[in-house]
Formats: C-alpha cells, structure tokens, sequence
C-alpha cells in the first residue's frame, strides 16, 4: 500500500474512532505476576526465554502478592486501567483465581486474564471481564516463534470464554517478520473469534535473542496495521503499546484509530520529562486524556483524579481471599508507599 493511502486510511480511521468511542485516550498496564515462563519452548523475542535457565527456583520470581495488590492500587489512583493480569506461564488455575479475585477486590472492577489458556471452569467468571490470547503474530513463522503457543488452543478458549459471556481479545507483536499480506490474515482472525479487543505491541528487542538486532516496526508500518483494523472493525477497542525509544509513534497510532496507549515503564519515568512528552503527543491530536502520568499529588494521594476511566462495580469474592487482603494491609501500604517514594526521590 502506497504512503498516501495508509495516511488517507488513517484520517478515516480517526474519524471513527471518534464516532464509537467519543473523544477520549486513556493510559493501560499489563500487570506482571513474575518473571519465570514454564514453557519448554519459550516465544523466541521474549525476555523471559533468556532469564529461563539462570533462575533455579521459579517461585522466587514470583512477586509478592502485596507488591502485586499495592500495584492495582496506584493504577486505580492514577487512572490507568489494568490491560490484564498477566506474567510467566506455570501458575495453577486458583493461583490465578485468587490473584485476580484480590485484585478485583482491590480496584472494584472486573479484570482481563492474559495467562495463556485459561482454566475457564475454575475460575470465578465474576471477577473476570475478559480473556486475552497471546496470539502475538499471524505470520508464517508463528510456530516457529512461539512454538509453546499452539493457535488452534488459543482460538478454543477464546471461544469458550465468547460462550460464556466474556469479552476477548489477543495480543499483536509488530517486528517479527510480519507482510503486510497478513494484515489479511488478522483481519480474518478478528472476524472468526469475534473479538472485543485487539493489542498492538511495537517489538522491543531484547539480548539474547534473535531478534536482538533486528529492527521494529516503523511508524507508517504500525498505522497501516491500526488504520486496517478500525476501518474493517469500527467498534473494537484497539490498544497501541511502544516503547520509552519510540513516543513519537503515538500521536500517528491515535490518529489511525487506537483508543488507549500502553506498555511503558510506570514507576521508573512518572512524572519525567519522557512523561510529559507522552502526554504531549496524545493531547497533540486533540484528544481528551483520562488518567496521568505526570501528576505528583495525585500519584502520593494528595488529591483526587477529576477524570477517570475507572468505573466501580460490585465485586463478590470468597470470604478466604478477603481475609488474606486485610491481613496484608499493612504491607499492601508500605509497598504503595515504597513505589510513590522512588518515583518523588526522582522528580522532587
């Protein structure tokens, strides 16, 4: 596709985004449970595949539970929803019951579960808005790269989880060999799952692996996906994610349709100058921000966000796992304040 089309598709695709989801931009974080994946064969691009041989023991790259709650806690204060829970493969069905029960609890709203497939009769669907599938890309090579990832088992349980009234959506990977022929592809896939949602990541590469000097994506590249994906499916919920090295890649991204922007490293750079350059780019494009990442007060609690994506529903879990977040209050504040110290040791 030519320059002019892809920047012509994406005014257009601007303009719906406008008509199905008004005028608003909100900010989403993938919440990490560890850094261990149990896959024998892990996803070649990822970090956790060069991390897998020098841990011994899985369960010490584990997060603590509280560090994991205290994290919920600043997202809602900050006004950044919760993309999924999420995290290395190898935990068991009421492991992930109860962290996402705790973590409803926590926020007050149902979560999004991206945990590989998903043990849908042992989980508590109450707590649970959506299922994400780690399909991460439709090109040739999928089963090369992510060979511990069969598509055909992600594409079953997103189905169950679309029969028993859950959203869904998969994950997108740009930069690992994709055609632009198979923007076909994904488009074919949306349609057959029915998704909800789709998220697009910009491949950050990482040592280690093969793709350690390969380039990404680029930006005209990335509208093309976005701006492909809107056109053809108006209403679904698009969520874009680039690294810290990439932020004038996002002001194009909402132009070409996507509703919400993701994946950057909270804690280390609220508040920065990076910060406010993110922020920058999205107001650039005329949009309305809900959530910051920029405000002090509000990260330390000294006042309330005005705006917010958050909207509170009654969340009933097991009397066990309200328990266990009373007990661990204390801690769950010390960590909230631990996290809000670091940030103002940087920018205070």
């Amino acid at each position: 596709m030519k320059v002019e089309e892809i920047l012509e598709n994406a005014r257009k695709a601007f303009k719906l985004t406008t008509k199905h989801f008004n005028n608003k931009i909100t900010f989403e974080r993938a919440l990490f449970l560890g850094w261990y994946c149990n896959l024998k064969q892990p996803c070649k691009f990822c970090y956790m595949a060069t991390q897998k041989d020098k841990i011994r023991d899985p369960r010490k790259a584990r997060r603590r539970l509280e560090s994991i709650l205290a994290e919920a806690i600043l997202m809602k204060r900050i006004g950044w929803k919760l993309e999924f829970i999420s995290g290395g493969y190898g935990y068991t069905a009421k492991e992930i019951n109860d962290i996402a029960e705790m973590v409803a609890y926590v926020q007050k709203c149902k979560q999004y579960l991206n945990v590989g497939v998903v043990d849908l009769d042992n989980i508590n669907l109450n707590v649970i808005e959506g299922v994400v599938g780690a399909v991460e890309t439709v090109s040739k090579d999928r089963d090369w790269i992510c060979p511990g990832k069969p598509l055909d088992k992600i594409k079953d349980n997103l189905l169950k989880a679309k029969e028993l009234g859950l959203k869904t959506g998969i994950t997108i990977i740009l930069g690992l060999g994709e055609k632009e022929e198979d923007i076909e592809k994904l488009l074919n896939l949306i349609e057959e799952l029915d998704l909800d949602r789709i998220t697009f990541y910009s491949l950050n590469p990482q040592k280690g692996t093969i793709f350690e000097n390969k380039p990404s994506v680029t930006t005209i590249e990335y509208m093309n996906w976005v701006s492909s994906v809107r056109l053809n499916f108006p209403k679904i919920k698009i969520i874009t994610g680039v690294w810290v090295d990439k932020i004038p890649m996002i002001s194009p991204l909402i132009m070409s349709g996507s509703n919400v922007i993701t994946k950057f490293p909270l804690f280390s750079i609220f508040g920065t100058k990076e910060a406010h350059w993110i922020e920058k780019e999205i107001l650039s494009t005329g949009r309305e921000l809900l959530g910051t990442f920029t405000d002090i007060d509000i990260l330390a609690g000294k006042k309330v966000l005005e705006k917010t994506p958050y909207v509170e529903e009654e969340i009933n879990i097991s009397s066990e796992n309200i328990k266990r977040v009373e007990e661990l209050r204390e801690n769950i504040n010390e960590r909230i304040e631990s996290y809000v110290s670091k940030v103002l040791k940087r920018v205070v």
